[in-house]
């Protein structure tokens, strides 16, 4: 997308936010007083911002419960890599299914921090109730492993809790390493991205989309429609502010105070709308690296124009298309990304034995790679079939591999890498360009 296009439409967003943008922001609680159903066909809105149909002066959107959880993803991350930096504590089993398993009882503060600005609301609790990860985990197998991605993860929470009570390993990066190589919070992290959020998206509430009602408020009594909030749950799992178009592909892949904005000018960062989470600024990183790519624009249009044609109450083949599109948008991000870490394994794998060897880096773009190949299966609508994500399974193996460069099992290791490059530009149809400079 590019920086000059979004900043001009951040110049007419910035006038209709201060009395539309956080409307729609605030609170997730009944408005008792019953407006007058709003039957004129609405245009698509520079920001995700829809007015309810049913209350006047009330937002229709709501998705609190996926930024909990985003949050909750994120700050687990932080836990399980906290244990490979200096003068850091151990970690136990428990302390990481707090966050996998999180239980309000607990009231714990978030770990993400928002910057030079405080976050407007800190605590799970604040931002919504009942949320974990455990409980919206898909229960598929997994390709590659034949086992649940809960298996998995509650297999590598106890490999890293085991690992930090050695004090050898402590405040390295084996702490959170297996013996054979596999960085396990990437592992974690990435699989639950595909488990959790994307599954959610993609698997659960796009997939039966078409089954919800969208002629009445919700229960009688919400300010939405079962399908609506279905989208709005969406939308919430891809995890972008609201006003999406105003980051720059350099901004979404840069630090905390780039990828986030104090829309409203009050003073906070609210991470219902003013903050981008994993997928989101994962899409910007991969435009900022492609070329003739746009996957926040195709995205973020997607989820615009599909809410858009819900709210009017447009056709199934209108909102279906849209639907085709957020799903394929986010998928090809995925894959992308899998192809930048396929190149990023094959150069650190080009420098073990010279003065540039940085092992930990290839453990970690190894398990980058191989855990958003995971990630790409949960995908109902997925361009990517079962038996090409088996075949990159077994290309990629189980774990990293160190041959000297030159060597048989290093020119191996190469050919099926590269053919795995070849199996995603076959689903995906990426340039040759990309293929090799993302």
């Amino acid at each position: 997308m590019n920086i000059f296009t979004r900043k001009s439409q951040w110049l007419i967003v910035v006038l209709t936010l201060t009395c539309l943008f956080f409307t729609a922001c605030g609170s997730d609680e009944d408005d008792d007083t019953n407006g007058a159903d709003m039957e004129a066909d609405i245009d698509v809105p520079e920001a995700y911002v829809f007015d309810s149909r049913f209350f006047e002066d009330e937002s229709s959107v709501s998705y609190s419960g996926q930024v909990v959880r985003n949050l909750l993803l994120q700050d687990l991350k932080t836990l399980t890599d906290s244990v490979g930096k200096e003068g850091t504590s151990s970690v136990s089993l428990d302390d990481m299914l707090q966050f996998y398993a999180y239980d309000d009882a607990l009231n714990l503060t978030t770990l993400t921090t928002t910057g030079t600005l405080p976050a407007l609301e800190d605590q799970y609790t604040s931002l919504s109730t009942g949320k974990n990860l455990v409980g919206k985990i898909s229960d598929a197998p997994v390709i590659g492993y034949n086992r649940t991605a809960d298996d998995l993860v509650r297999e590598w929470f106890q490999k890293i809790a085991d690992n930090s009570q050695d004090s050898s390993k402590l405040g390295t990066h084996l702490a959170y390493t297996t013996e054979d190589g596999v960085d396990l919070s990437q592992m974690i992290n990435k699989v639950l991205i595909g488990a959790v959020p994307y599954y959610q998206a993609t698997g659960v509430y796009l997939n039966d989309l078409l089954e919800r009602d969208n002629s009445e408020a919700r229960d009688g009594e919400d300010p939405y429609t079962a399908m609506e909030h279905a989208w709005d749950e969406a939308f919430g799992y891809f995890g972008a502010a609201r006003d999406y178009t105003r980051y720059s592909d350099d901004q979404l892949a840069g630090s905390v105070d780039d990828f986030t904005f104090d829309s409203n000018g009050d003073g906070s960062i609210d991470f219902k709308s003013e903050y981008n989470f994993g997928l989101s600024r994962n899409a910007g990183k991969r435009d900022k690296g492609g070329s003739g790519v746009d996957f926040t624009k195709d995205i973020f249009d997607a989820f615009l124009a599909g809410r858009t044609a819900i709210t009017n109450q447009g056709t199934v083949e209108e909102i279906s298309a849209h639907r085709q599109a957020a799903a394929e948008g986010m998928e090809k991000g995925i894959a992308a990304t899998v192809v930048h870490y396929i190149n990023d394994t094959l150069s650190d794998m080009s420098n073990i034995g010279t003065a540039d060897e940085n092992i930990p880096n290839l453990n970690k773009h190894w398990a980058e790679m191989k855990g958003y190949t995971v990630a790409l299966q949960y995908n109902p609508f997925k361009l990517i079939t079962d038996g090409q994500l088996a075949e990159l399974h077994g290309i990629m193996g189980t774990a990293p591999k160190y041959d000297a460069p030159g060597s048989s099992g290093y020119m191996q290791q190469v050919s099926y890498y590269e053919r795995a490059k070849v199996v995603l530009q076959t689903a995906y149809g990426f340039s040759s360009n990309n293929m090799e400079n993302w």
